[in-house]
């Protein structure tokens, strides 16, 4: 599929990134024929661009089968149908592309949910009357009666069914929202959870899968990774647990971009809920994109309209062996500079995660008996023992103990306090 991009620098306004519509293009397989750009000083409300390189382009679009015209912006309805009716083709804008990648990554029900409430929503907001030579008002009877013309009963009719079918599947996402709530409440009674944020692409499914791997005693089956836009869009959550760190609750979230749509932020609150029940954040951070700077400022001006505030965050600036000359940026005590496939450098992640969940845990001395290993091998995979020595009267730990399960096993305290009494 060939396209024409249209991409403009409006006065005042931040407009998103160009190389982020190309990869969001390339993502959908549709070819760029041609990139036109223009300086505005005001957006037009007919049509965005001036009428002028409107009829440029679409001279250019019929020279050229173009099929589609896509705006690296925001269009109003009346906009929309405008352009579409000088150039006689197609016209996607921004939201729209990012709606059918969305539509297009969506594997679970929930996520495929979330993506058609958002995608009923945008339809419904752009629905407009195209018959405009329609009457209105046609003469009665007698009675001087009047009568609504065709081309309204027919977007009512639109608008009508669009409603119920956004109510229907809220209704049904909603159930699945509940659902993962209760899930969430009852898991984080007991554990600390940490959450991977950060820009679409920047290696979250690489760190979410380093954990998977390197845990013990689970299930190994690791999430989609891959070098592409949103390769996943289902939040996955897993149960780390690494020898002699604390255990914890890690999840993967839906990546950001610039000027994601707010449909979509509203139709994956129950994804987005994750981070905002959250111990802990971590922002993987794609260091070696020249607009990095920005990535972080779109992760963290989400991460507040969603509500999260005041959170934990450690920033991992990943792909740093991608710097040219080796450069290597002078980072802060909660930043590592990281390559998320180095095992020396996931180490220094782990350990530094495990001390900003050390308020959850209680490092403890304590012994207990043979004839109770049961708890001994409970406290090992569901706690952490950092240190075993096997003694007459039983296992002599040194272990870590959320403070949730510490009076479960504060008896094995007092036990080695006897003995070393």
């Amino acid at each position: 599929m060939k396209c024409v991009l249209v991409n403009c620098e409006i006065y005042k306004v931040e407009t998103p990134p160009l190389y982020e519509m190309e990869n969001l293009l390339s993502t959908l397989k549709i070819d760029i024929d041609f990139v036109a750009t223009q300086k505005l000083e005001k957006i037009s409300t007919s049509s965005f661009i001036g009428s002028g390189f409107l009829n440029e382009i679409a001279q250019f679009v019929k020279q050229n089968d173009i099929d589609v015209l896509v705006f690296n912006h925001d269009l109003s309805p009346l906009q929309i149908h405008n352009i579409s009716e000088v150039c006689d083709i197609l016209v996607y804008d921004r939201s729209m592309i990012i709606l059918k990648i969305f539509e297009l990554r969506a594997s679970s029900k929930e996520a495929k949910l979330q993506v058609e409430v958002a995608y009923l929503k945008y339809m419904a907001s752009r629905l407009i009357e195209k018959d405009k030579n329609y009457s209105q008002v046609t003469s009665g009877g007698a009675g001087g009666l009047t009568n609504r013309g065709a081309g309204e009963k027919a977007i009512d009719i639109k608008r009508y069914l669009l409603k119920r079918r956004i109510k229907e599947k809220e209704e049904e996402l909603d159930k699945v929202v509940k659902l993962r709530k209760n899930q969430r409440q009852g898991r984080s009674k007991t554990l600390p959870t940490v959450a991977i944020v950060g820009y679409t692409n920047a290696g979250k499914s690489t760190l979410m899968n380093h954990f998977i791997r390197k845990t013990e005693n689970v299930r190994k089956d690791e999430i989609l990774q891959e070098n592409r836009l949103f390769a996943t869009l289902s939040t996955n959550t897993r149960y780390v647990k690494i020898d002699g760190y604390y255990p914890f609750l890690l999840t993967d979230t839906v990546g950001f971009i610039s000027h994601l749509p707010h449909s979509l932020i509203k139709a994956f609150r129950s994804t987005l809920e994750e981070i905002k029940e959250a111990d802990l954040l971590v922002h993987v951070v794609d260091i070696s994109s020249p607009s990095h700077f920005e990535e972080m400022k779109v992760t963290n001006e989400t991460l507040k309209e969603i509500g999260v505030d005041n959170k934990n965050v450690i920033y991992l600036y990943n792909k740093y062996d991608q710097l040219v000359d080796n450069f290597k940026p002078f980072v802060g005590d909660d930043e590592l500079l990281t390559c998320l496939n180095d095992d020396e450098d996931f180490e220094d992640i782990i350990k530094l995660i495990d001390s900003k969940l050390s308020s959850f845990y209680v490092e403890v001395s304590i012994l207990i008996p043979y004839e109770n290993a049961s708890d001994y091998y409970e406290i090992k995979n569901n706690e952490a023992i950092l240190e075993t020595k096997e003694t007459e009267f039983g296992y002599d730990c040194i272990a870590k103990i959320s403070k949730s399960n510490y009076k479960k096993y504060s008896k094995y305290l007092m036990l080695k306090k006897d003995l070393d009494e």
